[in-house]
């Protein structure tokens, strides 16, 4: 089930990567229950998809990942972060 779990996030990473060109991944979430063990599953299959692929293998997928600690409250604050964001006059009228 692990493994499973850890080439669907590879898979999302690697999307997110090559369609938004971020520079790193943080994961969150339930994820960060699993732990380090889950990230080094996640690094380890990206690691093992750039084998095939010397293009994925330039991008060092596996090295731009990276686990907030358990019980990280990421959701509150990225609601926070664009709560803030928002035009308040805009909140008001559009809800």
């Amino acid at each position: 089930l692990r493994a499973g779990l850890a080439v669907g996030v590879a898979a999302a990473v690697g999307v997110l990567i090559l369609t938004a060109d971020v520079d790193v991944v943080v994961l969150g979430g339930g994820l960060t229950a699993l732990g380090d063990r889950m990230l080094a599953d996640v690094t380890a299959q990206l690691a093992a998809n750039a084998a095939a692929s010397p293009f994925l293998r330039s991008l060092r997928l596996d090295e731009r990942v990276e686990l907030l600690p358990a019980g990280s409250p990421a959701a509150a604050l990225g609601a926070a972060l664009i709560g803030a964001a928002r035009d308040p006059e805009e909140v008001l009228t559009h809800g």
